[in-house]
């Protein structure tokens, strides 16, 4: 019994943690969800997609939604109808995202530029770690 009681903290441990953060862009009526997928025993897996769907729990889709595989953080700002995204690694790009919203991808190459984009976080860009 309390070997199966350990074996089931196991597989808490063990869960997926989602995160999810809503971008709105009212003048298109459109919603665009950064979300975030970190599993495994110690947690050392991570995927981050740029999606239509809303759901939180998900499997990443390559044909339509953004993905970036690892542990890399994303800075992002919204314009109007386009997203702008900042990251050190490049997503895999979908061949059918359905949305209005216009999706660009800046790499950063180096700490010096991406401690700047941090450095404007406050204004205009938002971080999602």
């Amino acid at each position: 019994m309390k070997f199966e009681n350990n074996l089931s903290k196991w597989n808490e441990i063990a869960e997926p943690v989602y995160e999810k953060k809503e971008i709105n862009f009212p003048n298109e009526n459109a919603t665009l969800y950064v979300k975030s997928k970190n599993w495994g025993i110690t947690g050392n897996h991570k995927n981050t997609v740029i999606s239509t769907n809303p759901v939180l729990e998900f499997q990443a889709d390559s044909l339509s939604e953004y993905v970036f595989q690892g542990f890399s953080e994303i800075i992002y700002k919204t314009d109007n109808d386009t997203l702008t995204i900042y990251s050190h690694y490049e997503p895999t790009i979908p061949s059918k995202f359905d949305s209005k919203i216009k999706v660009e991808f800046i790499k950063i190459r180096n700490n010096t530029e991406w401690n700047e984009l941090k450095g404007k976080i406050e204004s205009n860009y938002q971080i999602f770690e």
